[in-house]
């Protein structure tokens, strides 16, 4: 693919999150006795903070407004006199894992548990692009010169992603998943009927939420593709799975209950692994700790 190159600035912010992948069935978001509990709590918008006072991990970007914006570990920043003084973007102090602009006119950032967000031209609100982004979260984004709405992003485990059309949606620039198969077309269509709405678009895992960044005890459903564990596991404990549920996630049914047959949850199986490459599936199941 040849493609100009890139022109953006890209800035990474770390975010302090921690995952804790646990099997195929959930996992929860860990970080402190708290975890993110004060995230649910209402913030003054008026305070105003020192540069000083700002987090200790930040990323300053200057807009063609004027206007400087701080990409923190605690939320988004806005200071009107140069960086004296600065008050909160958004209201929720939620860890900003990218901020960058494009020609400082475009200013674009990726806030945990929200999603992708933009200022664009004269504005001075952000508006979100998208929040289905599921457990990935953008450390990089830059666009290509003459193809504003064309953008690349990474995202934290390394993986290339691209969008058309501004940001609204993705596609993985390794071309995955790659249905070919009549079944795995069928295990396609079983996997947006049924499973969708909790592992996310092509098994990219549930979105990040207030409550699973808030509830310790919540498990969310993870991702089916390379990223997470679903490929350290046999063809038959994914079934298994499938058809008679988890004990340890109640939000995961026993779908052989629910009317999936035995071939169903293999043509599923076969889907899941049409989002995998070729060393990934050589690696499936025992093999994995030789892989890793």
């Amino acid at each position: 693919m040849n493609r100009k190159e890139s022109r953006s600035r890209m800035v990474t912010v770390l975010a302090v999150v921690v995952v804790v992948i646990a099997g195929v069935t959930g996992y929860s978001l860990l970080s402190g006795d708290e975890v993110y509990a004060n995230h649910t709590q209402p913030v003054d918008m008026e305070r105003q903070f020192s540069f000083e006072q700002l987090p200790e991990q930040k990323t300053i970007i200057k807009h063609a407004s004027g206007l400087q914006y701080a990409g923190t570990e605690s939320g988004l920043f806005v200071s009107e006199d140069g960086g004296k003084f600065w008050k909160r973007s958004y209201p929720f102090p939620l860890p900003v894992t990218m901020i960058t602009t494009f020609d400082n006119e475009n200013l674009y950032a990726f806030v945990v548990g929200k999603g992708l967000f933009s200022i664009r031209g004269d504005e001075t609100e952000w508006s979100l692009i998208n929040n289905q982004m599921g457990t990935q979260f953008l450390v990089s984004l830059s666009s290509e010169e003459g193809e504003i709405n064309r953008l690349v992003a990474r995202n934290q485990y390394g993986k290339q992603i691209i969008s058309d059309d501004g940001g609204e949606s993705w596609v993985r620039a390794d071309g995955f998943p790659k249905v070919k198969t009549m079944v795995e077309r069928r295990g396609e269509k079983l996997f947006n009927e049924k499973c969708q709405s909790c592992h996310g678009i092509a098994g990219i895992g549930e979105t990040y939420t207030i409550e699973a960044l808030t509830n310790r005890d919540y498990l969310m459903a993870p991702p089916l593709d390379e990223s997470a564990h679903a490929w350290h596991h046999t063809d038959e404990a994914l079934m298994k799975t499938i058809l008679e549920g988890s004990s340890r996630q109640s939000r995961m049914p026993a779908w052989g209950d629910l009317g999936v047959t035995k071939a169903d949850a293999s043509h599923l199986v076969a889907y899941i692994k049409s989002l995998w490459g070729e060393r990934i599936r050589d690696c499936q199941g025992p093999r994995h700790m030789q892989c890793m």
